[in-house]
This record gives structure tokens, C-alpha cells and sequence, in this order.
């Protein structure tokens, strides 16, 4: 399960980010997106994003 902290991060510049409630911080964990049996992304794009993010 990826960290709360990349969660983050990634919320922040997916395109495909969809709030579950108004007022929420941006991350996926508050996607509606986000869930499933494993946890992770339905749309099957988190670690493409991640991986695509700019760390430097």
C-alpha cells in the first residue's frame, strides 16, 4: 500500500481525481476512485502517476 505522503502527491496533479465530498484534502484516499479489495486505484493509474511525478 503506498504512503500517505505519495497518496498525496498524486492527488495533487491527477487528471482523472474525483472528490468524494466537498472540502476534503486532494489525495487519493479521498478519490472516489480509490478503494477496491487491494486498496489502491480502480482505475489501475496510481503508480503510472506516481512514477511520472517529478521528485527532484
Amino acid at each position: 500500500m503506498p504512503s500517505l505522503s505519495d497518496m498525496r502527491m498524486v492527488g495533487q496533479t491527477c487528471s482523472a481525481y474525483e472528490a468524494e465530498a466537498e472540502g476534503v484534502e486532494r489525495s487519493c484516499e479521498t478519490c472516489l476512485h480509490w478503494g477496491g479489495e487491494k486498496r489502491d486505484c480502480i482505475l489501475d493509474i496510481f503508480w503510472e502517476q506516481l512514477t511520472n511525478l517529478d521528485q527532484t
